[in-house]
Parts: C-alpha cells; structure tokens; sequence
C-alpha cells in the first residue's frame, strides 16, 4: 500500500478522488508546469499555503487528476468553479434579479458570487418574482439579521439528489463551495439549508459571538 502525503490525501478528499490520482497529476504537472513547484510529498501546510496564495495550481492538479480518472466533464467543473471563484470566467453574463435568489437580497455581493458560482459548476438556479415559483432551482440568501455578514444559505434545487458527479446530490452543493474556497458546515440547518463562508470571513465567521 503506497503511503502518500498528507497534502496528497487531503487534496484526494476535497476533489473526490483516490489519491493515486492526485499523486500522478502532482507528478505531471510539477515536470510540465513551472508554476507548479510542489512534489507527491507536499505536506499540509504547503497545501494550505498554495490554496491561500496560487490557487492556481492546485486547480490545474486536480483538474489532471480528474483527467487521470477519466473524469473529463468533472475536471473541467472544477476548473470553471475556479474561475468562477476568482473571477476568470471568459465572460459573466449580469445575474438578473430573481435568478438564483429572491429579489431583496439581489444586491448582496456574496449571495451574487454564491449563484455566479454554483451556476458555473452547472447547478440550475430558481427563477422566482418574489411572490411566485417560476422555475425551480437552488436559492441562495442573505442573513436576515445581520449576525453573520460572511455567510450565504443554500435551499439545493429539487433534482440535487439524483444528479451525479462532483456536484451531484445534496453534498455537491457543498463541495462546489469548498472547493470555490469558502468555508461550510456540513450539517444541513433548520429549513434544510447548507451554510457556507466567503473567504474574507473564514477567520472571523462568527463577530457577533466572538464579541458578545
């Protein structure tokens, strides 16, 4: 049984995949793409440090070995999830109001990035006016209270169960944002939405506890 890294192993989780796979794309790229300074003994802090400082690279790791795999749509979803997250995409159509959220919270800035992005990782949006359904979809809010100004709440759309690959079921919901960088919880909340984190507050998700 080949003993890989804990930075290999930990990538194999986020992506899904066994770590034999991850191993070869370290590998490759490492000979093939000078940006791509790492080796199959990459610890976790060096894992961590490039998911925080060229993010890039881990993208073009994991989208090889999905390739190895020989999973091709799920390697190119990871690197448009990517592009998504940092804003890379060839072109970003406008979110218009009632896509993928209700229209109050349109304007936030992070319920926008939520929906640009798991509208990238090919997830179908609700389209709603705000009184009606008119096309179902996942639906991305804003904290009401203003507790948590870093968090968005997730409602996964109706076909999530049976919807396969990296973004399949329920969970994908939770590792399209994971792997978009931002922080979630795991468990479903009351009104079975999936809490996820934007990255400038993954640090601090919680202000209102931390000061009180």
């Amino acid at each position: 049984m080949t003993d890989y890294s804990p930075g290999v192993r930990q990538l194999a989780h986020e992506i899904g995949l066994d770590a034999y796979h991850v191993a070869h794309a370290v590998r490759f790229a490492s000979r093939n793409f000078a940006r791509v300074q790492v080796t199959t003994g990459i610890s976790l802090d060096q894992y961590r440090r490039l998911l925080t400082q060229d993010r890039h690279a881990i993208a073009i790791i994991a989208n090889l070995a999905m390739r190895h795999a020989g999973r091709r749509e799920d390697a190119q979803l990871l690197m448009d999830i990517y592009k998504a997250a940092v804003g890379r995409l060839p072109y970003e159509p406008p979110i218009h109001t009632g896509v993928g959220t209700v229209p109050e919270c349109h304007g936030h800035p992070y319920v926008q990035q939520a929906v640009r992005i798991l509208t990238a990782a090919g997830l179908p949006p609700i389209h709603t006016d705000g009184v009606r359904e008119l096309r179902p979809g996942f639906q991305v809010v804003s904290d009401d209270a203003g507790d948590l100004p870093g968090w968005v709440f997730i409602a996964p759309d109706p076909g999530a169960k049976t919807r396969t690959g990296f973004a399949g079921g329920d969970l994908g919901y939770l590792a399209v944002m994971r792997w978009a960088g931002w922080g979630v919880i795991t468990e479903r909340l009351p009104g079975d939405l999936y809490a996820a984190c934007h990255p400038d507050h993954r640090h601090h998700p919680f202000p209102a506890a931390l000061t009180s």
